[in-house]
């Protein structure tokens, strides 16, 4: 669907009240390599590989994904150059490495890329970090604009949003496969200022599913525009959330894009831009 359907579809309701009992504290999801256990096949939209982590292509030179994907490889620095593989997901099972060959599977070698990142640790309010091309201003391999996401929304989002969430590290009973991008659909059940939460129901999300873009999605079926960045679950000792685990994401709001802006200054890109004069709560980035 194109952007004009998106905004028309897209939900303002204005923000629930904060739930004291749903603002629990931020524990951590491993972020060690693990296979994708089961599920149900998904892919594409701009999703990528990135480490033991998951994140969303905007344009061809910026990834974003989870802060604390970086903790082991920067330490305390908040910005640096991290030796990782990022591969593209065509669907569930094709990919493409985008820091070198080959180009039509998964990388083999870890490669420089450049990490900014908001913080260290866990917390699902401030967990954001970008990733671009180690060369300043570089585009990532075996990719094209039509690959990336749509871009990303920094609107209201209702505490019962739709949405279709993308990672490397899905768990459903019923499913087999490794190495597979998977994808779950559902809504948020709680929503504050920073950050938002919903429970895991038959789908769920495991390690390697940190960085992972939340997508609007409306009576016509998914979008390519992420509103949100999964930060972490229920710390149950396992590799997946138990059914009724909640879990924590981290919205995209007007402050992120001027953050995402800045970064991208930094690196020597053109700033993520409104894809119109009325289209103030969407940001397209070239």
């Amino acid at each position: 669907m194109g952007a004009a359907g998106v905004l028309l579809a897209v939900a303002t309701v204005g923000c629930s009240a904060a739930d004291a009992s749903d603002d629990f504290s931020d524990e951590p999801i491993a972020t060690d390599m693990q296979e994708v256990r089961a599920g149900t096949p998904g892919g594409g939209v701009g999703t990528v590989e990135i480490g033991g982590c998951t994140g969303t292509l905007l344009g061809r030179h910026m990834i974003l994904t989870a802060a604390h994907c970086f903790d082991s490889s920067l330490g305390t620095a908040l910005s640096g150059i991290v030796s990782t593989r990022v591969s593209y997901a065509h669907d569930g099972g094709t990919w493409s490495c985008m820091t070198g060959t080959p180009a039509n599977d998964k990388c083999q070698v870890k490669r420089d890329i450049f990490v900014h990142r908001y913080q260290v640790g866990w917390d699902a309010k401030y967990d954001l970090a970008v990733a671009f091309t180690s060369t300043i201003g570089g585009s990532f391999q075996n990719v094209t604009a039509s690959h990336a996401a749509d871009g990303f929304y920094t609107g209201e989002l209702s505490p019962a949003e739709p949405y279709r969430l993308y990672g490397r590290g899905y768990e459903s009973p019923s499913g087999t496969g490794g190495g597979i991008m998977r994808w779950m659909e559902d809504s948020l059940n709680w929503v504050g200022e920073r950050h938002f939460v919903t429970d895991a129901g038959w789908d769920r999300v495991c390690s390697g599913d940190s960085g992972s873009p939340y997508f609007l999605r409306n009576a016509g079926g998914p979008t390519k525009w992420t509103f949100g960045i999964h930060s972490n679950r229920d710390d149950s000792g396992d590799a997946c959330a138990a059914e009724g685990d909640k879990f924590r994401g981290m919205r995209l709001t007007p402050f992120r894009a001027s953050q995402i802006n800045d970064y991208r200054a930094d690196r020597g890109l053109p700033p993520c831009v409104h894809p119109s004069a009325s289209s103030t709560d969407f940001w397209v980035c070239l």
